[in-house]
């Protein structure tokens, strides 16, 4: 296993809650490194906008690695602006990577692109399957940019696919079950019986540094994920006791689509979002696991985190952030 230490690293989506940590990670390990997002802050973090990458030319010419975090994490935004922003507008900043040379692209994929219906323990053998909404479908085709910028042979690409992050700042898996608890909206379809793959955000930051510095890691595929599962219930139980509350309501897969499809209908009425869409609901229903070898072997990584230890970290940042009441 081979190093070599990055001379300069741009994140995008650099506000987010996978790139502002691994903006953090770098800055505590006293790696140059520079964020772009939609805004700002005047200081690391740069504005500019990846799907014009002339906005940013100067920090592509002086970095040798992008770590592409940047993307629309939702099953509710159009599918227009889905494709806009996941796969389009990564088109657009690899062209770009390889216009200013830059050696090394690693793009934030998601283990969501085995689809919804994969059962079983998987590996970076699987087949893809879209059958998950446009989330799914842009995190594929996103990856078939990367990929075909790979073939060219113009740069190094890794691939990189994060079990369920969660921690502190995590919006899918902390806030927004917080805030649907507080409105007493939150159900569990399967009976609580899908499989969830907890991986916490230092782990998984960890991992992408690795795949950034590990010269083998060129043209691979990473499943970044925790050993095993633990079923949904098991998961989401901690939010309700950190509210005091009992719970999770366990429904049936059918009730559940019906109850997204409703919600859907009253949001698309009212001009709101309902991120409890059937995509979210067949995302919870999902009976995959997957294998971390291939990374332990490649990259030498694996979990650090207990998840005793993660879920506590988790529970204090919501307490701090008046979540948690």
């Amino acid at each position: 296993m081979t190093q070599k230490k990055p001379k300069k690293v741009l994140i995008t989506g650099a506000n987010g809650f996978i790139g502002n940590t691994l903006m953090r990670y770098y800055k505590a390990n006293n790696v140059p490194v520079v964020g772009v997002d939609l805004v700002g802050n005047g200081d690391d973090i740069v504005k500019g906008d990846i799907a014009q990458p002339d906005s940013i030319s100067d920090l592509l010419k002086s970095c040798d690695v992008i770590v592409h975090t940047a993307a629309l994490v939702s099953n509710s935004i159009a599918d227009r602006d889905m494709w806009r922003v996941n796969v389009l507008a990564t088109r657009n900043l690899i062209a770009a990577a390889e216009q200013h040379k830059v050696r090394r692209f690693v793009q934030l994929s998601s283990i969501v692109a085995y689809g919804n219906s994969a059962e079983g323990e998987l590996d970076e053998e699987q087949p893809v399957h879209a059958d998950g909404g446009s989330y799914v479908l842009t995190k594929l085709a996103s990856e078939h940019t990367v990929l075909a910028a790979q073939a060219k042979g113009s740069l190094e690409v890794v691939i990189i696919r994060p079990g369920d992050v969660y921690g502190p700042g995590s919006r899918p898996w902390v806030i927004l079950p917080l805030e649907a608890i507080a409105k007493g909206q939150f159900m569990l379809p399967a009976k609580g019986e899908g499989f969830f793959r907890p991986t916490y955000i230092d782990d998984l930051v960890r991992g992408i540094a690795l795949a950034v510095s590990t010269k083998e890691a060129s043209g691979e595929i990473f499943n970044l994920s925790c050993e095993g599962y633990m079923t949904t219930k098991e998961f989401f139980s901690h939010h309700f006791k950190w509210v005091n509350k009992r719970g999770p309501k366990l429904v049936s897969t059918g009730f559940a689509l019906f109850a997204a499809k409703a919600a859907t209908k009253i949001a698309n009425l009212t001009g709101g979002v309902n991120e409890a869409s059937t995509a979210t609901v067949a995302q919870l229903c999902t009976k995959s696991w997957f294998s971390i070898a291939k990374a332990e072997r490649i990259l030498g990584w694996k979990p650090e985190v207990s998840f005793d230890d993660g879920i506590e970290r988790s529970r204090v940042w919501a307490a701090e952030q008046g979540l948690i009441k």
